[in-house]
């Protein structure tokens, strides 16, 4: 079930992807337009997600978890979407978790469904996402980003 009354902080970060349309092996092409992180603070947990068009976010589906998500989401104008992967930094595994994230480019809202049972996260967010200003050069910094918390405190 998922829970409404003292929602998870969360913090998404996208950033454009540069190397999209490039090749990363025979007939292999990055197509996701946006890469992005999930972090969220408690449990902390972190999710990595690559947004693509409907077509290209479908046509990666493998297991069955991911063909009833499939089943229940359909294509939408001007969003892309995404299959969400829980990251370990200390043995940088990723591992695949239900869920999916949608970010409609019109209105820059996303929602992001997560059900982890290892770390017990089952939420659902809505979340407005925001441009970001660059910062210097040689500083990653990401294109949009969402949360439904205060930053300062992380």
């Amino acid at each position: 079930m998922l829970t409404t009354e003292k929602q998870i902080e969360i913090a998404i970060r996208l950033y454009e992807n540069n190397a999209y349309g490039t090749t990363y092996g025979k007939g292999l092409y990055r197509k996701a337009l946006y890469n992005g992180t999930i972090d969220i603070k408690r449990p902390s947990v972190k999710y990595l997600i690559d947004l693509h068009n409907y077509d290209e976010w479908m046509n990666q589906a493998k297991t069955d978890m991911q063909m009833a998500v499939l089943d229940a989401i359909d294509d939408v104008k001007n969003r892309l979407y995404s299959w969400i992967q829980r990251y370990d930094p200390v043995t940088k595994q990723k591992t695949l978790v239900y869920g999916v994230c949608t970010l409609d480019l019109t209105t820059l809202s996303m929602i992001v469904l997560v059900g982890d049972a290892t770390f017990g996260v089952e939420e659902r967010w809505d979340v407005d996402a925001k441009p970001c200003r660059l910062r210097g050069t040689g500083v990653k910094s990401p294109q949009l980003l969402a949360t439904n918390g205060e930053l300062a405190n992380w």
